[in-house]
């Protein structure tokens, strides 16, 4: 079934033209209908849960902070509101302060309700398992999963699996027993922060309730988030004391996602994050 199929079926609208913006897990593109209104589409052949809890998340999300609007959803495809991009002098102090405010939402366990993905790799979330310990959740369901799909896909050897695994023994000294579950983006690199004409728009995410701090970690990561970012974050939700001791920890699982899914180009940034850990 065809775009123009899904675009009639959830919007009841005809579509004039389609024009691709992208392409990568899922085909995307600008739809401009024949009333004259513009959607966001991304669409599948192979049907799958993936576009549907994607659109549960960004509906979420976006009972705190902005998200486009979720106009339809099925197993082929998403349809959100087309968000035309401004310039925003006050994006990166709106951003921090939204995404402060995402954080106080809270859960009574780690996890979430169904996995999900980030970008192509899956993601545990377990749900049902009720799970209250952030240790045993980030372990389990983060870092040792990605690491063991690393060495399955043979982007590390014996030796940097066994040291990789050791990291495991870090943790009892690294996380405190009092963290409470945050609702998160999950995904948050700048390319996911749209620059709407009043305020942010957050796309793309990777949801689930865990430690903050592996949001913020990856802020750091490529580039993209300014000073008036984290000063407006922490003014409305101050970090606890030894973020930067942690942050190699979480940039850890981000890096070795980025390694799963692009290969050995991300290889260092992984054993330099097992070295700043392991030297704590």
């Amino acid at each position: 079934m065809s775009v123009e199929f899904h675009i009639q079926k959830h919007l009841g609208k005809a579509v004039a033209s389609k024009q691709s913006v992208g392409s990568g897990l899922f085909s995307a593109y600008q739809i401009q209908l024949k009333n004259g209104g513009k959607v966001f589409i991304k669409y599948q052949k192979t049907a799958s849960q993936q576009l549907i809890n994607e659109g549960k998340s960004l509906t979420l999300l976006g009972k705190t902070i902005h998200t486009p609007k979720v106009l339809g959803a099925c197993e082929f495809c998403l349809i959100l509101e087309w968000i035309s991009p401004n310039n925003n002098p006050n994006l990166q102090a709106q951003a921090g302060a939204e995404l402060a405010l995402l954080h106080q939402n809270t859960a009574p366990f780690f996890g979430f309700d169904f996995d999900n993905n980030i970008g192509t790799t899956p993601q545990k979330n377990a749900p049902d398992k009720q799970i209250e310990s952030w240790k045993k959740f980030y372990w389990q369901y983060r870092l040792l999963f990605q690491i063991q799909l690393a060495y399955q896909n043979n982007h590390l050897n014996e030796g940097e699996y066994q040291r990789l695994l050791s990291v495991e023994n870090q943790l009892e000294k690294l996380l405190a027993d009092g963290i409470q579950p945050s609702l998160l983006h999950g995904d948050l690199w700048s390319g996911n922060l749209l620059s709407g004409k009043a305020h942010p728009y957050f796309i793309d995410c990777a949801c689930y309730y865990g430690h903050r701090e592996i949001d913020l970690a990856l802020t750091f990561m490529f580039g993209g988030f300014s000073n008036d970012f984290y000063h407006n974050y922490n003014k409305i939700y101050p970090l606890e004391t030894g973020f930067e001791r942690r942050k190699p920890l979480y940039m850890l699982y981000h890096y070795l996602n980025h390694l799963n899914i692009f290969g050995g180009s991300y290889h260092a940034n992984v054993l330099d994050c097992y070295e700043q850990i392991n030297s704590i």
